[in-house]
């Protein structure tokens, strides 16, 4: 099969999954024959939903999906709605019955968020419902509705088939929105997000396209977390989620890895907004070993073993659902490579053609102020870079840190050195950050030079002074490194620390010029530069 040669990584967790099932489920893994290759040309219609071809962009040399979506009693998608931030009192809203929106208790004036799931997932996933009460909660009471779309049916292997399916059920979510628009006699659906992880956001984009097409309304946002890779990768834009879905469309990629090397996500910047945290794969706190998934008891095998394979492209919802409510901002900004923003060369936001967003919920906002302020034109395309933490809370704030390497006799005498320097940061209140590593491997230090980085770390209001670490890197093989008669040292000049989300510039000195110890605490303050 097509995808099974893609990506490792999706083959293992449909495997999981079916392990994971009930025997009833199990079973139907052999009553449930492999998606079958249709005629191109032939052409299935499913009632008021219309006609799905296969020629065309759907079906490519890189795309050779060949199926039919299937019956929509086949994939029973259900459309749960929340009116209430207990969620304690779901509705079910059925398109047979369009009087009864009336009585649901949906505010028209208010924001209605549509949320759908993704591959060998259901509408009662934690990470939905999650979600779906932190933006109720964000809202002011009784002002959002969130609908929650359940296509566990049509979700489950092969996963051509599900790729296929979400064509209908996108076509259905149109309808759903459209005939809640008309019930409850909304003049557009400017307050309509739809936000989608992995098939689920290209799900938001063919819902999005029906609206357009079928209505005349379009949606106001469509959020892709993680927008799926395998078979929407290089397709035309009809196939996947693209800006012309919504009046603003957003995507958070995590693991845009090439499909060869397992990522899930698609690489290549479709929305109005981009943004790549961690350079859009490898994020910090996946690929750390497979033990820590073992060892942890709350949860069974095969969700441990689930989330350890889809680290990365489950971050994307991990990270938009944190930035609802979170005080840390989650700046990205629009540099032009991952690997600049590392070397500290896209720190100032709003110079040299730079523009700095939150990513998450409040990119619209950032991103209409930007246009308002004619910063950029309407429907301008950004890509914007981030980094974040290894655990939850995972938003930082962005370091800027230079480090002058003494150029002094004492410092040329002993030479260059070889090691990893680490900054806390301190407050007058007796407040620090963790340790912020200059950089994550060891790296030379010659005297006399200059070193710059941009480094994640936690935001600590008013730094005031800083304690420096040296660790030593040393090599028993060679005797060049054997530091015996004296503690491994280096000799800083001084440090300069400045904030890409604040107005921070300190420049920090060692006092009397004394070394940095390799194994002990080494305060740096602005008062010591003046000595």
């Amino acid at each position: 099969m097509y995808i099974a040669n893609s990506t490792g990584g999706l083959m293992l967790q449909t495997m999981l999954y079916l392990a994971n099932q009930s025997s009833r489920a199990v079973n139907t893994l052999y009553d449930f024959p492999p998606a079958p290759k249709s005629d191109l040309n032939e052409v299935k219609c499913y009632g008021v939903y219309g006609c799905f071809p296969l020629n065309g962009p759907w079906t490519t040399n890189t795309r050779q999906i060949n199926v039919h979506p299937q019956k929509p009693s086949e994939i029973q998608p259900h459309f749960t709605l929340y009116t209430s931030r207990s969620f304690d009192y779901p509705l079910f809203i059925d398109l047979n019955d369009p009087e009864s929106v009336r009585s649901m208790g949906i505010n028209p004036e208010g924001k209605i968020f549509v949320i759908a799931h993704g591959y060998l997932e259901r509408g009662d996933i934690p990470w939905m419902i999650e979600l779906g009460k932190t933006l109720m909660l964000s809202e002011p009471e009784a002002g959002a509705s969130v609908i929650l779309i359940d296509w566990g049916g049509g979700s489950i292997p092969p996963y051509v088939q599900a790729v296929a399916n979400i064509r209908l059920v996108g076509n259905i979510a149109a309808h759903v929105i459209h005939m809640i628009y008309e019930e409850l006699e909304m003049p557009n659906l400017d307050k309509v997000h739809f936000i989608g992880h992995s098939l689920g956001a290209h799900m938001g984009g063919y819902c999005g396209y029906h609206l357009q097409r079928d209505f005349g309304l379009k949606l106001a946002r469509i959020t892709g977390m993680d927008p799926a890779a395998p078979l929407f990768s290089e397709t035309d834009p009809i196939v996947r989620l693209d800006l012309t879905d919504a009046n603003y469309v957003d995507v958070i990629h995590t693991d845009a890895n090439p499909l060869m090397k397992g990522g899930l996500g698609i690489y290549k910047s479709i929305g109005h907004m981009d943004f790549f945290p961690n350079g859009g794969f490898d994020n910090p706190g996946c690929g750390q070993g497979i033990h820590q998934y073992i060892n942890n008891k709350e949860k069974s095998f095969f969700v441990n073993m689930q989330e350890f394979l889809g680290c990365n492209h489950i971050r994307s919802y991990q990270y938009f659902t944190e930035s609802v409510r979170s005080k840390c901002p989650f700046v990205g900004v629009t540099c032009d490579s991952f690997e600049s923003l590392k070397a500290g060369k896209c720190s100032k936001c709003d110079s040299n053609g730079l523009h700095c967003l939150r990513m998450g919920l409040h990119s619209y906002e950032d991103y209409t102020k930007l246009i308002n302020e004619e910063k950029i034109a309407e429907n301008s395309t950004l890509t914007a870079y981030l980094m974040t933490g290894d655990k939850k809370p995972f938003c930082r704030v962005h370091y800027k840190i230079t480090v002058k390497i003494s150029n002094s006799d004492e410092s040329t005498l002993h030479g260059g050195e070889i090691g990893t320097l680490s900054i806390r940061l301190h407050s007058q209140r007796k407040r620090y950050t963790d340790k912020i590593k200059f950089s994550e491997e060891p790296r030379y230090f010659e005297p006399g030079l200059e070193y710059t980085s941009m480094v994640p770390g936690r935001d600590l209001n008013n730094p005031h002074y800083a304690a420096v670490y040296w660790e030593y890197q040393t090599n028993l093989l060679n005797p060049l490194t054997w530091r015996i008669l004296s503690s491994p040292r280096i000799y800083l000049d001084y440090i300069i620390i400045e904030s890409m989300e604040k107005d921070l510039h300190m420049k920090l000195c060692p006092r009397r010029n004394a070394p940095v110890l390799s194994g002990s605490e080494n305060i740096l303050d602005s008062k010591y530069c003046e000595e």
